[in-house]
């Protein structure tokens, strides 16, 4: 036994439409007038508005999302096409580039986002390994932009403290080097020089 469903019954009587009731499905056409004001739901469209109400239980973080899909449903009676336009609509937002991040323009996050994160780089010399040493880039987990340097978020400060030992650490290095030039034959002083310095 088929029976017509309206969508705008419950506006109409106040009361709350169980589409999967069979009994309350069957009183609906006997409301009089509501067929010239909206599109009879097919036994498809029954279904799948049952389909929706379930997954809107399951699934509340886009219970709003799927309410606008069945009200789509019960404005045009036509489960198909509503659903082969929201897909359409899903493939084409897809296919759109994401947004850049309107925030800070080094920020490489796209789309909607909070926490902010720019490039990293790291030193053109890998270690002995081939791994990346000394990463740093720039990020802000929501108290500001921060330095990511050697595994620290620093603020500009710190970042300028950090890049200041950084530098004297290099000049050390180059200290050495110079001892090593010398060879076996150099005064072993410079070495104990070199160290002192540090």
């Amino acid at each position: 036994m088929s029976h017509t469903v309206y969508a705008s019954l419950p506006a109409v009587t106040g009361a709350s439409l169980d589409l999967c009731d069979a009994d309350q499905r069957a009183v609906v056409p006997a409301a009089a007038g509501l067929a010239g004001i909206t599109p009879a739901l097919t036994p498809r469209a029954v279904r799948v508005l049952g389909q929706i109400e379930q997954a809107q239980k399951d699934y509340p973080d886009v219970a709003k999302f799927l309410g606008l899909v069945a009200q789509g449903i019960r404005d045009t009676g036509d489960s198909a096409a509503v659903l082969d336009e929201v897909l359409q609509l899903m493939q084409e937002k897809r296919t759109e580039p994401p947004a850049p991040c309107p925030v800070y323009t080094w920020c490489t996050e796209t789309g909607d986002h909070d926490e902010h994160m720019g490039t990293t780089m790291w030193a053109a010399c890998p270690d002995a390994y081939d791994k990346p040493v000394l990463p740093v880039g720039l990020i802000d987990w929501g108290k500001g932009v921060k330095v990511g340097l050697l595994d620290l978020d620093l603020t500009p400060a710190e970042a300028r403290g950090k890049l200041a030992e950084l530098r004297a650490h290099l000049d050390h290095v180059e200290r050495l080097i110079a001892v090593a030039e010398q060879g076996a034959t150099g005064p072993a002083v410079d070495v104990e020089h070199a160290r002192a310095d540090q």
